[in-house]
């Protein structure tokens, strides 16, 4: 005992029944003085000292685990004592196994929820990293495929104790791992049902959340979100389903409470010109149906902020603007028939003419009717219609009925549009969240905290059945050796309510009787249920009635909940909404059926149309068989105080807390049982590839089994195995789940490396084949240059050749022609010479001479004629080469030209121009023609022959072939009269 009492020694001290965390300040004087860690000082006596009143902490319990199962000491004390030391340091989560107990810190931790801490949480398994709701969001995820069934999640606690918020959290995650999956295209950051669910969160949480005693944004309405995945990963299709609002909000508020958020958004973020078209010019303080409970604002709510974050949610999703400008006219209808008042004379009457008009124009409804149908009611009797006035008190039920239906159908109309715009394919797996209103206990619990603790129960009724009776079935059944656990049973207080004869079955048949009311229904609950140890009959009070739930005793106000049951509003109200002259609002109520589901105004004595609780009971035993064919994650939100305030931690707040939830019994059978199973054929196809010694595929599966779990616990202290399962710990699974991770990430790893090696061989032999085709066509382009090149050359090289050859030949013509005059000249030169002598002797040989003339004169023109005969040729080349010239330039005339001309003037040129092309090159062949007649090669000296290149057939052959723009031919070999192209 001594040991215990050293200075700062941390112990526990037994104090009016309850186990504190203590630190000894001081032992002296027979005193012994601690101080608990709630803030309180003791003064013990050393009498009073003893081992059940103090003992030693373990040290488990003094440093604090992220799993409570591993805790050494098992009771509600060391439980808080957990939580507390966590939450000191803003270690808001922790684990029971795969339960997630999260306490709502009532601020932001920096750097809790950044998008590292997305990435982090989603490469590593539960229990590698501290407790986070992105583990348990990470965990439900892989269980898609490792369980190979749909998962669901349940988040519980009560009003204020952070649900919404943790909902919000894992469909960030969900979208996050969604949009980094396999099946997400690249192109795509997120898939529209993607941004779709997480853009509803704002106009959910606007329309039906609302400021309670609690909490300042507390759901009026219990929703289950359903994701749909596809077998890449990704988010495919959702749903949205939506639970029991609280439309009596809308009328009336308790104090200290808000209406729904949208209403207060509206008159903060409306601009001015809206709030002239929506009669909304005045402050909020002056709407009836806001300034009831007299708080109208919250310094931890930004009304003008939610009203831009509804617009930019409303335009994501795709909402029309016009259908936006008719749901706010809708609002801002409801709060105008808030503001009408009534009077007595004759019956009820309405003295805010003013607020009529503006309630109908913005609802599309006749002024006259609307007033009417508030201050009277409309029967029809044997053929007649006969109106009757209401009282006041009866027509402010009417005004209110008719803004209750209004909102409802309102918000049923979202919801739908949600889901349009989120479903999507349902052929795989689905990941169902669902946040429903926590236990409530206000002072004035009326009809609708009847339900929602109801359906607490039932969650409650869920848990217990998943995490106690059929674990113990199983054990039992599989001859696991384990020690039974005793936990706190709701069964019977779900009899109570919803078995044959209970409470839902009495008021539901209370409801459809004509005279039934709200005390006769009393009498028979008494009458019914007084026995009952979980019903409660209250001494004094003559309108209440209690029942004892999990979480605690609460009484009911019988008041009122007849009339909310039965959900109707009289046939004129609904008449008069369905002939509105808004298509909007025709539309809410086109579907509504009439108290006798038929349009007429008779006022039926039952109503037909299911009560209010008989749709939520079914409503809920349809959602209790979703989530029974799911596997679940349980998320436990815990409220550390009444008052909001961070860094406070009321320990009889969240031990109460703690008990109802079965929290304890949980850690118990967490660190007792084994709630992970598998069946031996199973177990041995997922793990034994981290077997190092090859399985056999014959032989016994169990034996198999047993030597795989040994190789990891010897001891057996973390698994047994069953009749037709293994039963094995979390913290077991885990350590298999990451060596089974690393082996299929090894052998990923050489999948890869043979894929890659594969896809750059692919890869390679396209480049290849790539440039060996480009390598082709690129000589192909250097070859054909070379060529193009080449015959240029060579046409110029022609063309030079042919001139040289031309001049050449007119050289040598000349030549011999002057060569032959001279020598003429010389020979008649001689011959006169002689003449003259013999004339001047000898007179008789006068005959003679003239004879002689004549033959040197016959001589001489035929020298001349063979002298005009090179000139001729030379005139006739010289004219071939002009025409040539001038087919060339009327060829590039009609190139320049034709882009100036019309289609016709084209046409009528070309033809012009092809007809002169026609006749000179006619015109060139005839000269060609003559020319070639007129050479004679035979008279030409062999040595000229051979300096001849081209014959001249030839060579004005190839001037024909380049007038006409054809390709020319070259010259390859020549002998005397031979001529090869």
């Amino acid at each position: 005992m001594e040991a215990f009492f050293t200075e700062g020694a941390r112990v526990w001290v037994r104090e009016k029944e309850q186990l504190v965390p203590s630190t000894v300040n001081s032992c002296g004087d027979g005193t012994l003085v601690v101080t608990t860690d709630y803030g309180e000082v003791l003064y013990l006596q050393t009498a009073e000292v003893t081992r059940e009143r103090v003992y030693a902490m373990h040290p488990s319990s003094n440093e604090g685990v992220e799993d409570m199962s591993r805790l050494a000491e098992l009771h509600e004390a060391a439980i808080l004592h957990n939580l507390h030391l966590r939450y000191k340091k803003d270690s808001i989560y922790t684990n029971i196994g795969s339960i997630l107990a999260a306490v709502n810190p009532y601020k932001q931790i920096p750097g809790m929820y950044d998008p590292d801490r997305v990435e982090l949480y989603s490469k590593h398994h539960l229990g590698e990293l501290p407790p986070h709701i992105y583990a348990i969001a990470n965990e439900c995820y892989r269980c898609i495929w490792k369980r190979h069934d749909s998962q669901c999640v349940l988040i519980s606690g009560e009003s204020g104790a952070g649900k919404t918020e943790s909902t919000k959290l894992l469909l960030q995650f969900l979208s996050v791992m969604s949009q980094n999956s396999a099946g997400t295209p690249p192109t795509e950051k997120s898939t529209r049902v993607e941004e779709a669910i997480v853009q509803s969160s704002p106009i959910m949480e606007a329309f039906g959340n609302a400021k309670t005693v609690y909490n300042n944004n507390s759901s009026r309405f219990g929703k289950f979100i359903q994701l749909h995945f596809s077998e890449g990963g990704n988010i495919q299709g959702g749903c949205v389903f939506d639970y029991l609002l609280e439309k009596n909000r809308v009328v009336r508020q308790n104090p200290g409470e808000r209406n729904y958020h949208i209403f207060y958004a509206l008159l903060a973020g409306a601009t001015k010109d809206h709030k002239e078209q929506y009669f909304l010019a005045e402050p909020p303080e002056s709407f009836h149906y806001l300034n009831q409970s007299g708080c109208i604002k919250d310094k931890s709510l930004n009304d003008k902020e939610l009203y831009n974050s509804v617009l930019e949610a409303l335009k994501v999703l795709e909402f029309a603007e016009e259908e936006s400008r008719d749901m706010f006219k809708l609002l801002s209808g409801v709060l105008q028939l808030g503001n009408i008042e009534f009077m007595t004379a004759g019956g009820a009457q309405i003295t805010t003419k003013q607020v009529v008009s503006n309630a109908s124009d913005l609802l599309g409804l006749d002024c006259f009717q609307l007033s009417e149908v508030l201050t009277q009611r409309s029967i029809i009797l044997r053929g007649e219609e006969i109106c009757s006035p209401l009282t006041i008190e009866q027509a402010v039920d009417s005004r209110d009925s008719v803004a209750m239906a209004l909102y409802a159908q309102c918000f049923s109309w979202i919801v739908r549009k949600i889901n349009q715009k989120v479903k999507g394919k349902e052929n795989f797996k689905s990941i169902g969240i669902l946040d429903i209103f926590g236990f409530e206990n206000f002072e004035v619990n009326r009809f609708e905290q009847f339900n929602i603790n109801y359906a607490n129960e039932k969650l409650q009724e869920y848990f217990n059945k998943h995490i106690f009776s059929l674990e113990q079935l199983e054990y039992n059944r599989e001859g696991v050796q384990w020690d039974a656990i005793d936990w706190m049973d709701n069964a019977e207080c779900l009899d109570l309510i919803e078995k044959k004869l209970g409470m839902l079955a009495l008021v539901n048949e209370e409801s459809r009787f004509p005279k039934g009311t709200d005390f006769t229904l009393m009498e028979k609950l008494h009458s019914r249920h007084s026995t009952n140890p979980y019903y409660v009959k209250p001494r004094l009070a003559d309108h209440q009635f209690g029942i004892k739930h999990y979480a605690g005793e609460v009484l009911y106000d019988v008041r009122g909940i007849l009339e909310k049951n039965r959900d109707t509003f009289r046939d004129d109200i609904l008449n008069m909404l369905k002939e509105s002259r808004l298509d909007f609002i025709y539309d809410l109520f086109e579907k509504v059926g009439s108290r006798n589901n038929e349009e007429t105004l008779k006022m039926g004595t039952a109503r037909r149309k299911p009560t209010v609780s008989s749709q939520f009971r079914d409503s809920l035993h349809s959602l209790m068989g979703t989530l029974s064919v799911s596997n679940p994650f349980f998320i436990r939100c815990i409220k550390p105080n009444m008052e909001k305030n961070p860094t406070v931690f009321d320990p009889e707040v969240v031990i109460n807390q703690l008990r109802y939830s079965g929290m304890l019994e949980t850690v118990k059978i967490r660190r007792a049982g084994f709630p992970v199973r598998r069946t031996f054929v199973d177990f041995l196809s997922r793990y034994k590839i981290i077997s190092k010694n090859k399985v056999s595929t014959v032989g016994d599966d169990k034996k198999k089994n047993m030597d795989l779990l040994t190789k990891y616990d010897k001891t057996k202290k973390e698994w047994q195995i069953g009749k037709t399962k293994v039963f094995m710990k979390e913290a077991l699974e885990q350590r298999l789940e990451k060596d089974r991770d690393e082996v299929r990430r090894a052998a990923a790893m050489v999948i890869r490396a043979h894929l890659l090696a594969y896809s750059a061989r692919k890869h390679f032999k396209q480049v290849r084949s790539s440039v060996l085709t480009l390598q082709k066509h690129f000589r192909k382009h250097i070859l054909r240059r070379r060529f193009v090149r080449q015959r240029k050359a060579a046409l110029v090289l022609q063309r030079h050749r042919r001139g040289q050859v031309a001049r050449s030949r007119v050289r040598k013509i000349r030549e011999e022609r002057k060569r032959l005059k001279r020598e003429e000249e010389e020979k008649t030169k001689k011959k006169e010479q002689p003449e003259a002598k013999t004339d001047g002797g000898e007179g008789g040989g006068g005959g003679g001479g003239e004879e002689k003339k004549q033959e040197v004169a016959g001589k001489g023109a035929t020298n001349e004629e063979e002298g005009e005969k090179p000139d001729v040729e030379t005139r006739q080349m010289e004219e071939i080469l002009k025409l040539e010239r001038e087919i060339e330039r009327l060829q590039r005339k009609r190139e320049d030209g034709v882009s100036l001309l019309c289609e016709s003037s084209k046409q009528e040129l070309q033809l012009r121009r092809d007809a002169e092309i026609k006749r000179m090159k006619m015109e060139a062949s005839r000269k060609a023609t003559e020319l070639i007649d007129l050479l004679n090669f035979g008279g030409l000296d062999a040595a000229l022959v051979d300096a001849e290149p081209k014959a001249p057939d030839a060579e004005l052959q190839n001037r024909r072939h380049n007038s006409e723009g054809t390709t020319y031919g070259v010259c390859l070999s020549h002998s005397p009269g031979t001529y090869t192209w």
